[in-house]
Parts: C-alpha cells; sequence; structure tokens
C-alpha cells in the first residue's frame, strides 16, 4: 500500500489567501471591462477551498486501485494528546465529506456529539466524479446493466485491511467506536458490511440505500444471516427519503425488525420532502445524532431526591426539582424547565449532553454544589452552590 499525505495548509490562510486572490482577480476583470474587451484572465481546474484539514492519497495492493481519504481532526486533537476519538467513515468522500463535517461542527456544538475524526472516502483516488470505480466497489453483486458491478467483497478486504488501519495507525482513534454512513450504493454497501462483517463498525447510517438491486439482494442477504446470528451488536438507523422507494425500504426494515437481534438499536427515520440525494444533508444529521445519542437511564426517586433544592450562581438563582422521573433545572423566571438526565448513578446530563454536569458533595457524601461546562470549551464551567 502506498501512501502519500498532501501538504497541511492552516484553513484561515487558506481564506485569507483566495479572498486576495478573489479581489485582485475581480479588478482585473473590472478594468477590462471598462475597457469593452473583457475576458477570462486565466481558468484553472483546481478547487480554491477544500474544507478539512488533510488528504491522503494511497495505492491499494488489493485490488490495484487509488483512493483519496478526506480527514478532518476535532479541536482538541492537537492539545489532548491523550485523548483519543471515535472515528466517522462516510463514502462518497467526494459529495459528502464536507456535508458531514459542517453538519457535526453545529451537532457537537449544541453537545449533542462527542469530538470525532471524519474520514471521506473517495473511490477513484483524485478522480472528481469516480462513477465507474464506485459502481465496481459498492455493488455486492454483478448485474448486467451495469458492466463494473459486484466488487463490494475486494472493496470491504480493503477498506477493514487496508484504510481502517491506516487511520489507526496515522491518528489517535478510538478503536471502539467506529461509524459508517452511505447513500445510494453506498448506502447499500453500508447495509452489506452490516451483515457480512458486522463487528468492523459499531454504527451503521443507511440512507436511501439500493434495496431494488439484483432481485431484493440485501433482504436475502439479511435473512441468510439471521438464521446463524441472532445477536447484533451495532447501532442502526434506516433513512429514506419521501420520494425514494419508500415500500422498498420500510419492508426490508421490517423484516429486520421482526428478527429481534440481541443488542440491536434500531431506528428508521423519514424524510419529508426529498429525493434520492437532496436529504443527504438531513440525512447525516439525523444519523449522526442516532448513532451517537448517549444512553439514559432512570434512577429511583428515592435515588434522585439527594440533588433537588435551590442552588445559586452569582445572581442567578436555579431550582432543581423531579419531574417526570428524572431531574429538571429551572432557572428563577424561566417559564419552561430543561432535563438532567441520568447516565450513570453518579453521571448526569443536561439534555444527555456531552457537556460535563458534575454534582459535588462534602465529606459526609451531602450534595452542596453542582459544576456544569457551558459550551464546547471545556474551561468555560460554571458552579451553583446550594442554598436550601
Amino acid at each position: 500500500m502506498i501512501v502519500k499525505h498532501e501538504k497541511k495548509i492552516p484553513i484561515i490562510k487558506m481564506i485569507k489567501k483566495h479572498i486576495n486572490l478573489f479581489y485582485t482577480s475581480t479588478f482585473i476583470l473590472l478594468l477590462l471591462s471598462l475597457t469593452g474587451n473583457a475576458q477570462i484572465v486565466s481558468k484553472e481546474p483546481e478547487d480554491l477551498f477544500t474544507v478539512g484539514s488533510e488528504a491522503i492519497n494511497f495505492h491499494s495492493e488489493i485490488n490495484n486501485s487509488d483512493y483519496k481519504l478526506y480527514v478532518n481532526l476535532p479541536a482538541s486533537y492537537h492539545h489532548d494528546l491523550a485523548k483519543r476519538y471515535p472515528v466517522f467513515y462516510t463514502l462518497d468522500g467526494y459529495r459528502t465529506f464536507g456535508v458531514a463535517v459542517q453538519v457535526f461542527d453545529g451537532i457537537w456544538d449544541d453537545g449533542f456529539a462527542p469530538e470525532m475524526i471524519i474520514v471521506g472516502i473517495n473511490n477513484g483516488g483524485t478522480n472528481e466524479r469516480p462513477t465507474l470505480t464506485r459502481s465496481r466497489d459498492l455493488t455486492p453483486t454483478a448485474i448486467e446493466r451495469i458492466a463494473s458491478s459486484g466488487g463490494a467483497s475486494t472493496f470491504l478486504k480493503v477498506l477493514s485491511d487496508e484504510i481502517i488501519p491506516m487511520i489507526d495507525s496515522q491518528y489517535k482513534t478510538d478503536k471502539a467506536s467506529r461509524t459508517l454512513a452511505g447513500t445510494s450504493f453506498a448506502g447499500m454497501f453500508t447495509f452489506y458490511t452490516l451483515f457480512t462483517k458486522p463487528n468492523l463498525f459499531n454504527n451503521y447510517i443507511i440512507n436511501n440505500a439500493t434495496f431494488w438491486w439484483d432481485d431484493n439482494y440485501l433482504q436475502k442477504l439479511e435473512e441468510t444471516f439471521h438464521q446463524k446470528n441472532k445477536n447484533l451488536n451495532a447501532k442502526v438507523v434506516f433513512m429514506n427519503s419521501e420520494f425514494n422507494d419508500m415500500p422498498n425500504a420500510i419492508r426490508v426494515y421490517e423484516q429486520i425488525k421482526k428478527h429481534q437481534y440481541k443488542n440491536l438499536t434500531l431506528g428508521f427515520r423519514k424524510i419529508d420532502n426529498m429525493g434520492h440525494l437532496g436529504g443527504e444533508a438531513e440525512a447525516i444529521n439525523q444519523g449522526m445524532r442516532f448513532a451517537y445519542k448517549r444512553p439514559v437511564i432512570k434512577l429511583t426517586e428515592e435515588e434522585l431526591k439527594p440533588y433537588c433544592g435551590t442552588y445559586k450562581d452569582g445572581n442567578y438563582v436555579r431550582q432543581i426539582m423531579i419531574e417526570d422521573g428524572e431531574l429538571n433545572l429551572t432557572r428563577e423566571g424561566a417559564s419552561q424547565g430543561i432535563p438532567i438526565q441520568a447516565i450513570t448513578s453518579s453521571e448526569f446530563a443536561i439534555l444527555g449532553k456531552y457537556f460535563k454536569l458534575h454534582f459535588n458533595r462534602d465529606e459526609k457524601g451531602k450534595v452542596i454544589s453542582f459544576t456544569n461546562q457551558l459550551d464546547t470549551d471545556q474551561t468555560r464551567v460554571r458552579t451553583a452552590f446550594k442554598i436550601k
């Protein structure tokens, strides 16, 4: 496997550079237009701006093909040297990588996803729209209408034996937390991976998969898998647009649901008023939130009572009480409270967010205050002291 890293360029520096280029080019064109002889000064077949911090080009020894990986690193990556990060792999990276990064930024900023590494996989190397290569790599069987089809088993080996080990060796990854997301053919490949090598990923986001493929091959694949396997340790969400083969998607989802696999968290989301590709950003958004939703537990009222009371943080007074079986935080004067959910018997999170919330106790074990993280900056915390 031959690997080549593309040179890193700071994002701000790139933006400034291209803004300067934009204004310079605009000024030249304006001068030409004033003379009545406006024409194109230059036209480069290169992207002016690429989202993400770096890219890797490599040649696979398994199928003798070129691939390009786009890699986006989280904000704390170079500051927290001990931390390891979940990895979110998105197929058809030439189209989905920038979308995934932008969607993640919003979800993370709201606290509903942990920091993660995002990897966009581009079949066909530097080829901008690698139609032939993706048709080969992402399809599990060969059909007559697509001559290059049927290479999914080989590409799955490229993914498991080359791409993932390379990412794990190059970056600080959490090998126990991987997600695979795909749309259309890539959704079909994601489904194929789930029922061929299910332990390779923890989370599977399957969007508008090609369920009609080769006389309902995917449905048969799951049926065959179920005959030998009653356990499926994964979180799987089906995303399907309103105007994209909804009957097939529902039929496959219902078949899996009927099989009642142990340890499977299964979901289905409908993207309204969308067709085959238009809902991809929304699918990544909902899929990412499904995959990384923190599991919460229910505590008894007796277990929750010690946390209840009135807390003061500077000029702010907050009330914690029990509502609908969970803690609820209300700021003085507010008309609506915010649920505080239990992650463990002693760990809590506001709305299940990844922002830290910790109840502090004195030497006798009595709750005396709570400290919560305000936003993605882990140094921005406030402590509210219990006054009654």
